[in-house]
């Protein structure tokens, strides 16, 4: 067990919109990889980070208050990052399934 946490409902906290952010880098030298690991680690916005293998390097999930707070987060926050070459965002509009964890059989 990792850890326990409350399952909160972002909507009802203000944050209306979660966006899927796909950041290609320009460089994926281990040291470059690991210094955007290490500043999107500071970001509240960024609620899961994933490096990817293929054209795009890492998969952000983003959540934010509305479409105008994820567009400054987006050029003043992310697009001006160290090594960042572009973005692609993708807006949630329902989520159909979110389970944590993983599934453990019972037999």
């Amino acid at each position: 067990i990792r850890s326990y946490h409350a399952d909160l409902d972002a909507a009802k906290l203000g944050y209306g919109i979660t966006v899927f952010a796909m950041v290609s880098l320009r460089s994926q030298a281990e040291s470059d990889l690991k210094a955007f690991e290490d500043y999107v680690g500071g970001l509240a916005e960024v609620r899961e980070c994933y490096m990817l293998n293929g054209e795009i390097d890492f998969l952000l999930k983003v959540v934010a208050e509305d479409w105008g707070s994820y567009q400054k987060f987006l050029t003043t926050r992310l697009t001006s990052a160290p090594n960042v070459s572009h973005v692609k965002s993708m807006m949630v509009f329902r989520t159909a399934k979110q389970l944590p964890g993983v599934s453990i059989p019972t037999e």
